[in-house]
């Protein structure tokens, strides 16, 4: 059998950092902190499906939200009201009057840069029943014009197209080296239900090594 791993897990503590942060007294803080990020994740994830990326730190009287998501303005609303709405709903869901909830808003400019952001896109067509292969090519071809992006893979998985069987699709651009510690590789996953049922996605974008080999003159 092949051993997988995913390109972010292996690489966390060498180019990647963790997604929370905390530094729990015990156990029983550690399971109630990690209970109220869950919360925090679910409800987040499911008011903004547009999120590339979500960190959550935590101290003694702070929870720090840092919120990458290409439109600002979808968070903040017209006079901060969609943002004071998620703070209530937050406050209300993590029942804790002696922790501020403090957002740290971050747009994502390069959006075809950004694994997340493609996954977002690609489940956002495939829902509108766009036909895939015609939704993988047009993305792909979207991805190859950025500089930062030396190789891209993007798959899809299911009852494609309404098709009997499931199976797994894919179209790849460049280089992709997964087993190399030092490549810098986004990844981004997504799920979209269908009359079908559920499609998956994942997309991995190849952006260059971290670190270039100095040449010996």
């Amino acid at each position: 059998m092949a051993q997988k791993s995913s390109p972010y897990a292996i690489r966390v503590g060498y180019n990647q950092v963790w997604n929370n942060y905390f530094f729990p007294f015990n156990k029983k803080e550690q399971i109630d902190l990690l209970q109220k990020s869950k919360l925090i994740r679910d409800y987040l994830y499911k008011i903004l499906p547009d999120i590339a990326q979500l960190k959550i730190d935590y101290n003694r009287s702070n929870i720090f939200i840092y919120l990458y998501i290409p439109e600002i303005n979808l968070v903040l609303g017209e006079k901060q009201e969609n943002l004071t709405k998620i703070v209530k709903e937050i406050n209300s869901l993590i029942n804790d009057n002696k922790i501020k909830l403090r957002f740290n808003l971050i747009e994502v400019k390069k959006v075809y840069s950004c694994a997340q952001t493609v996954a977002n896109l690609v489940a956002s067509q495939i829902k509108n029943r766009l036909p895939f292969r015609l939704v993988l090519r047009n993305t792909l071809n979207k991805l190859t014009p950025e500089k930062e992006v030396k190789g891209a893979k993007i798959q899809v998985s299911g009852r494609l197209d309404g098709a009997e069987i499931a199976r797994t699709e894919s179209v790849n651009y460049g280089k992709m080296p997964l087993s190399t510690i030092d490549s810098n590789i986004d990844i981004g996953r997504q799920e979209v239900t269908t009359i079908y049922g559920k499609i998956g996605i994942k997309v991995l974008i190849y952006k260059g090594k971290l670190w270039q080999k100095k040449i010996k003159r």
